[in-house]
């Protein structure tokens, strides 16, 4: 259900076409996993070209050390190349004057970005999913946005990040990862 749900989106947004090199946005989480799972499976039928890519934030000490661990094992047994990069996170938010939350999305969008430069990519992948676009919108309306505010995230942006699980819910992704024994 999920998978061909992802494939619907997939379609109807236009996010992927035949020949795409993909690097997909992994923190080890279940939305991140099920992403990669699902991309994974349909590598050969779209004719895409998978990258990860993993930012160790270093706020989480060997919890984090077990994420990297867990995203190369995974990554290995799809047989999708993968980058691990670290930057000390707190260090760089306190040298610029931002939030943890702020810092670390630029950092990570950065690296992305870098990667998809090097390796000559068409799209990074990110996973939010319909929980991340409820609270968006919330937390939009709590600020008073306008109506541009209200549509929430795209399923794709400047034609280059898409987001191919953002219809599907929490609940159905973990049943996912449960179903296919992605811990």
């Amino acid at each position: 259900m999920v998978f061909e749900k992802v494939l619907s989106t997939i379609n109807k947004h236009n996010l992927i076409e035949s020949g795409d090199k993909i690097v997909i946005g992994i923190s080890g989480g279940p939305d991140s996993v099920c992403l990669l799972h699902i991309l994974s499976r349909l590598k050969d039928k779209l004719n895409i070209e998978l990258y990860a890519a993993h930012l160790n934030h270093q706020i989480r000490g060997i919890e984090a050390q077990k994420d990297a661990l867990y995203v190369s094992e995974i990554c290995d047994e799809m047989g999708i190349t993968y980058f691990l990069k670290s930057i000390d996170v707190p260090k760089y938010c306190k040298d610029n004057s931002l939030s943890i939350e702020e810092g670390a999305r630029k950092l990570r969008y950065e690296m992305f970005f870098e990667l998809k430069e090097s390796i000559k990519a068409d799209k990074i992948a990110i996973a939010h999913n319909m929980n991340d676009q409820d609270e968006n919108v919330l937390m939009r309306m709590m600020r008073g946005t306008g109506l541009q505010g209200l549509k929430g995230i795209d399923y794709i942006r400047d034609d280059v990040i898409i987001r191919p699980i953002l219809g599907i819910e929490r609940d159905e992704i973990e049943a996912y990862c449960e179903q296919y024994s992605l811990n």
